[in-house]
């Protein structure tokens, strides 16, 4: 059992009585966008948030995310109260984000927008070249989107997660480069025939 769970299961008094759901990752918000990442214990996350929130983007919370639907049927995500503010970072202990980086570094709540699963490098997967990988990921009875991104030393992971969440937010508007790219070829292809 995390240490947080064990907190949160003494000291967590629910302001509603909405049901609530605690996912072990790191909320954050990156372009106003809530951020689920999860993973294995140990494989990177809090630095990966670390990283993102020394690029500007904010926490939410750190290790126990406690999940609730509102009124609208949205995930909203928030740091169980112990927890606020704070983030572990092996090696680094327990850091106040707030007193380290301001108040514009950390925010209350957020709705979920992607959740981005990291892996590791070992594990085989087959990525699509052209397009996005998007998989299902359930709270409650909600299915919100979900990326997988596999760690190693050579890979950028933060930027590639704020170039995730842009171009998941493009797909959602309607815009998908794969398809325009498509799109594009199949004319050329007409034209040159």
């Amino acid at each position: 059992m995390y240490l947080s769970q064990f907190f949160n299961c003494l000291l967590f008094k629910p302001k509603t009585l909405l049901p609530v759901m605690h996912v072990h990752g790191v909320f954050i918000q990156i372009y106003g966008k809530g951020v689920l990442i999860i993973g294995k214990s140990g494989i990177g996350k809090s630095e990966v948030a670390l990283d993102l929130i020394h690029k500007g983007h904010t926490l939410i919370s750190d290790d126990s995310v406690a999940f609730h639907k509102d009124s609208k049927n949205r995930l909203i995500g928030e740091a169980p109260p112990l927890l606020k503010n704070l983030l572990e970072v092996r090696g680094l202990g327990v850091l106040n984000i707030q007193k380290l980086f301001g108040r514009k570094s950390v925010t209350k709540h957020s709705k979920l927008f992607l959740a981005i699963e990291l892996i590791t490098s070992q594990k085989k997967m087959n990525y699509s070249r052209l397009e996005m990988n998007i998989h299902p990921f359930k709270l409650f009875d909600i299915e919100m989107p979900k990326i997988k991104l596999s760690i190693d030393n050579a890979r950028h992971i933060s930027l590639l997660i704020e170039t995730a969440v842009k171009n998941y937010a493009l797909i959602s508007e309607g815009f998908d480069a794969t398809k325009n790219l498509s799109q594009k070829l199949n004319f050329k292809l007409r034209l040159d025939s």
